[in-house]
């Protein structure tokens, strides 16, 4: 939506100077028509099927599954007011810990780790209202560990793996399919084998021509995985300098 309003306001601004900018108005109408086709149905849902599917569990995940999933938080709403308040939390934040949920029911004696920071100065972490939420579900606190530092996915990874006492290097990664990629490449570099869980999908397969005309659903399917794109591509340039983990699995800095 960014580009297709510059790209406009350019082309309305170069109709003042003539034939002298064709070559310019020309790009401006590419990236008009590129936007415009970007908000259909089918091609945001291609972007999102590109995403979604990447990460597979492997043999040993299927034979034998870990004991501790690594719950990623994926944001809230607006400002909680207390602990409680986990209707703020985002459908994708939910959809997450119900998943985790049910991994947890399905055999005695596992554990999540819920990770998560508050972006508000002055609200609750965003892994202390999943547990809040996990907790009306029926999840024991001694089935439950917090991370409530971390703001982004990159740090998720590397706060995860400065915990003490430290958390196993094999574990489930709970999180939305759209953002696994993202994340099991985070936790990967943090020296974790994650055997991934996804969740919250959001590919639709071609149904019907209403597919071709542009909406906001596919605005925001087409927006999200941009974003993860682009997140994806960042954390592999940060790949190149980042510090490693330890032979303990932690990190130097990952407490600053």
């Amino acid at each position: 939506m960014s580009w297709l309003l510059l790209a406009l306001a350019a082309l309305v601004v170069s109709m003042w100077w003539g034939p002298r900018l064709r070559l310019w108005r020309a790009g401006c109408v590419g990236v008009i028509v590129l936007s415009i086709v970007a908000m259909t149905p089918l091609v945001a849902n291609l972007l999102v099927r590109s995403l979604e599917g990447r990460e597979k569990p492997s043999a040993a995940c299927r034979a034998q599954s870990p004991t501790v999933a690594v719950v990623l938080a994926g944001g809230v709403d607006r400002k909680a007011h207390d602990v409680e308040n986990y209707s703020v939390l985002t459908q994708a934040s939910r959809r997450r810990a119900e998943a985790a949920a049910r991994w947890w029911r399905e055999a005695p004696g596992r554990q999540l780790v819920l990770s998560g920071g508050s972006g508000w100065s002055s609200s609750p972490p965003e892994a202390l209202l999943m547990s809040a939420y996990l907790r009306a579900m029926g999840v024991p606190d001694a089935a439950m560990r917090l991370e409530t530092h971390s703001r982004t996915t990159w740090e998720n990874a590397r706060q995860l793996a400065a915990m003490k006492p430290a958390l196993p290097r094999d574990v489930v990664l709970v999180t939305s399919a759209l953002h696994m990629p993202r994340a099991y490449f985070s936790l990967q570099h943090a020296g974790f084998r994650a055997c991934p869980l996804p969740t919250d999908e959001r590919y639709v397969a071609y149904q019907h021509a209403g597919f071709l005309v542009p909406d906001s659903g596919g605005l925001a399917k087409t927006e999200a995985a941009l974003h993860e794109w682009v997140g994806l591509l960042a954390y592999r340039l940060y790949d190149r300098d980042a510090t490693l983990p330890a032979e303990d699995g932690t990190f130097p800095d990952a407490g600053k």
